[in-house]
């Protein structure tokens, strides 16, 4: 029996073929409401802020000795209740960097690039659950760590709630973004 395509089913799957050439929104760890950490934190300029997510401290330079005496930096994560955000460390330097936040993953331990991941999900719990705020907004906050095997701009892909393509920034982490 022959198969048949319709011409929003060849859309469909030429859209999605298109996603997946250009890249699009990978899989990540899950960092996920079930492990979230408790704290209350104010809004600094010191803060990298992309929608709903919130990398306490990153817009930050961190000396290179810190970064090469700690294996990277420590960068608390919030997402607003109710969002998600999928950060990923561009593949180009994956080699050289990664994060450690999700749920399989301990605060404790290693601080090698191996120890880390990718990408993570950043899935929030709802506004009842969220044990945390941000400026006053209820948040999902997840103690964590952006690793890095030598001080550098660590790029990132930040892709929030349902937005087709990724937000671009870079964490000075021991090195400046130019």
């Amino acid at each position: 029996m022959p198969v048949r395509f319709t011409a929003a089913g060849v859309a469909a799957l030429a859209m999605v073929s298109a996603a997946s050439a250009a890249g699009g929104r990978p899989k990540g760890a899950p960092a996920t409401c079930g492990h979230q950490s408790l704290a209350r934190f104010q809004p600094s300029a010191r803060d990298l802020v992309v929608g709903p997510l919130t990398l306490v401290g990153a817009r930050e330079y961190a000396p290179p000795a810190a970064s090469a005496t700690f294996g990277g930096q420590k960068y608390p994560a919030l997402v607003r209740a109710g969002h998600r955000a999928v950060v990923e460390v561009v593949r180009s330097e994956s080699r050289t960097a990664s994060l450690r936040y999700a749920d399989h993953r301990g605060a404790e331990g290693g601080r090698k690039v191996t120890d880390g991941d990718r990408v993570v999900d950043f899935r929030s719990c709802s506004r009842a659950k969220a044990g945390s705020s941000y400026g006053g907004r209820a948040a999902t906050f997840w103690s964590g760590f952006v690793l890095a095997s030598r001080p550098r701009c660590v790029h990132l892909r930040i892709w929030v709630d349902r937005e087709p393509t990724p937000r671009r920034v870079g964490i000075p982490a021991g090195a400046r973004c130019g």
